[in-house]
């Protein structure tokens, strides 16, 4: 059962997630995968493959989410597409408010029929260019598979976050992570940022690793 395997990835963690959040998780792998038959919405052929490479990656932050020096718990998934990180996360933070953003109307369709199936209450959906969202929404901002750091997407990232807010960035090999960060006009923008190795249960062979930025002001 891929619940199971969903457990042991989360005991590998150190998530001490309920029954209830299992079981949660194991819908919405179901519903990605019901979707996925007639509309390529993530890169998953089976269960197994989902839930380890998506959302026990998407989890594998999770721990470093929760040591950000955060007053309040407003997350925004930037170019959410199928729900990760976004939605692995909002089952693990239940205390968070989390809006998954995403353009395409076929894919926010999905997510609201999803996140109704698994009953999941703290999150919402807005369909909508990240560029058009109001500014100053989130206290921390994630993006998996969204798109390189360059100058365009990072101002746009810039201003969806409250003053002191944080940008947690899913990235791979740190070669590449060196390549984005240090060209002069996202240099100009992102000064310092933290690389934090990630270890996906399943998937140790794989280099993984967070981007994160504390953004002083907006």
């Amino acid at each position: 059962m891929i619940i199971e395997k969903l457990r042991t990835g989360c005991k590998r963690l150190s998530l001490d997630l309920e029954e209830k959040q299992l079981l949660a998780l194991e819908t919405y792998v179901d519903c990605v995968l019901d979707f996925n038959k007639t509309y390529n919405l993530m890169k998953a052929e089976n269960a197994d493959e989902m839930a380890v490479n998506h959302l026990l990656d998407s989890l594998a932050a999770l721990p470093h989410i929760q040591a950000l020096d955060l007053k309040k718990t407003s997350l925004g998934d930037i170019g959410s597409g199928g729900g990760c990180p976004g939605i692995p996360l909002a089952v693990a933070l239940p205390d968070f408010k989390v809006t998954l953003v995403e353009r395409m109307e076929k894919r926010c369709d999905f997510l609201k029929n999803t996140l109704n199936c698994m009953n999941l209450q703290n999150v919402e959906v807005l369909c909508a260019q990240a560029d058009s969202v109001l500014p100053h929404q989130f206290d921390v901002a994630v993006f998996r598979a969204f798109h390189p750091f360059d100058k365009k997407i990072g101002k746009t990232l810039l201003r969806l976050l409250k003053q002191n807010g944080y940008l947690v960035a899913y990235k791979a090999r740190s070669e590449k992570i060196q390549q984005e960060m240090s060209t002069p006009e996202v240099k100009s923008l992102f000064p310092q940022y933290k690389k934090i190795p990630l270890t996906v249960p399943f998937l140790e062979d794989h280099e993984r690793n967070l981007v994160v930025i504390q953004v002083s002001s907006t």
